[in-house]
């Protein structure tokens, strides 16, 4: 679970340079996998705060990238 709570702040952190450099959508996929993987580790911990941070995250940024890729008409 080390190795799994590492992988995500890296990932986290990568996201965040990639939404400072505007770089989309890939910054918000980033971010999902991050948030997915603080996720694993806030329940395998039973870490009540880190569930509360992330998992609405997962579900905003998920429900954004459904919205950008099938909900929108192309012009």
């Amino acid at each position: 679970m080390t190795y799994l709570k590492y992988f995500s702040a890296f990932t986290i952190l990568s996201a965040i340079c990639l939404h400072a450099l505007n770089i989309h959508p890939l910054n918000v996929i980033v971010h999902m996998i991050g948030a997915c993987t603080w996720s694993v580790v806030g329940f395998a911990w039973k870490e009540n705060s880190i569930i509360l941070n992330f998992l609405p995250q997962v579900f905003i940024l998920g429900g954004g990238l459904v919205y950008t890729y099938f909900m929108t008409v192309p012009s």
